[in-house]
């Protein structure tokens, strides 16, 4: 194993910790989504003891009330894995170079031998493949809010029917330590890695008009299975065209860019994710559609994401939305209701995809 310098690659890492902790570590998806409100903890479970700290971007901090204090990304990680301090060195440090780390865990440790990790893989993949199952295509008469939804986002059918998206009629809503809440309509959409492989479900809970479930967290992804990764995973909402591939954040900014410009978009479905991507090797070109938020995690998570694929020999561009100084967050699907496709570059549908992204 290298030697590397603590000191240089604590520098390096500030500020990209959100990236390297939803990259290295998935069980802190949830964590990452809330932070810094409290959640479960992902080695004891319970109900609310585990946060992220505020800052917890610039130095991966977190705290559980029953396993103690973690100042750093680096402890948190050599906890929730258990791996040595050079193990963490090695995996931050591959990653931030663009690389997928493997670093193993040692014998008796971890987060993972003390949950059984694996043991309820059967159950997890049962489970998805009966909601996957029980989904109905976007043109059924049961998808009804799912189209409701879709309309409202102005994505039109010719769009949305293509998107291999599905829509679950009556799909139970958990809450922690509460178990089912009530039963929703749910967008469906599933998340693949690099070859292809489906990983878990992206689920939007709606009311029967079309909105939005009025619950704490509309949109959430389904358990996965311990062999599978979250990070890189992606909701390939179509099939790209000559080696050209768009990305964004949610899937309605991803089918809002395809009803615009043609291009097809394949959607990360949080900024975490979307730095995290990782794309089959066919894929040559990129147009990153980022969200423009008032932290601007959005635009990070994009550009950082832009600077590895372009280290791994493909040819990107990066677009970001003019955001309306009264607005925290704005994406391309924002840009669509609000202003029609003449608000996106290469404005119109069109017949090749290098005129969209003027290639």
């Amino acid at each position: 194993m290298a030697y590397h310098d603590y000191e240089a690659i604590r520098a390096q890492t500030r500020g990209h910790w959100d990236y390297l902790l939803a990259s290295l570590a998935p069980e802190l998806e949830e964590a990452l989504e809330k932070a810094p409100r409290h959640v479960p903890c992902p080695v004891h479970g319970g109900q609310d003891g585990f946060r992220l700290f505020k800052d917890h971007e610039e130095n991966g901090g977190a705290m559980c009330n029953t396993c103690g204090s973690f100042p750093s990304g680096f402890r948190v990680l050599q906890w929730l894995k258990g791996w040595d301090f050079p193990q963490t060195l090695e995996a931050v440090v591959e990653l931030m170079n663009g690389g997928i780390p493997e670093v193993r865990q040692r014998p008796g440790t971890g987060n993972g031998n003390i949950n059984g990790k694996g043991k309820d893989d059967a159950k997890i993949r049962q489970r998805l493949r009966r909601v996957w199952q029980e989904g109905v295509p976007l043109q059924d008469s049961w998808a009804k809010p799912a189209r409701l939804y879709l309309e409202r986002r102005g994505i039109s059918p010719a769009t949305f029917y293509s998107s291999g998206c599905k829509c679950h009629p009556h799909l139970a809503y958990f809450e922690t330590g509460r178990g089912v809440v009530g039963r929703f309509p749910a967008l469906l959409s599933m998340l693949c890695n690099d070859e292809g492989q489906a990983v878990t479900i992206h689920r939007t809970y709606l009311t029967l008009e079309g909105f939005k479930a009025p619950v704490e967290n509309p949109k959430k992804t389904m358990p996965y299975p311990s062999f599978h990764k979250l990070a890189g995973a992606l909701t390939r909402l179509g099939e790209p065209e000559n080696g050209t591939i768009g990305l964004a954040e949610g899937i309605e900014t991803a089918l809002a860019v395809r009803e615009t410009t043609g291009l097809v978009c394949w959607a990360a479905t949080s900024a975490a994710l979307l730095e995290a991507t990782v794309l089959p090797q066919s894929i040559r070109r990129v147009v990153v559609w980022a969200d423009n938020d008032l932290k601007k995690a959005g635009q990070k998570a994009a550009l950082r994401l832009a600077e590895r694929l372009i280290r791994e020999g493909r040819k990107v561009k990066v677009q970001i939305p003019d955001r309306p100084p009264e607005q925290k967050s704005w994406d391309w699907n924002d840009v669509l209701i609000n202003q029609g496709p003449g608000g996106f570059p290469g404005a119109g549908r069109i017949a090749k995809i290098k005129a969209a992204i003027g290639w």
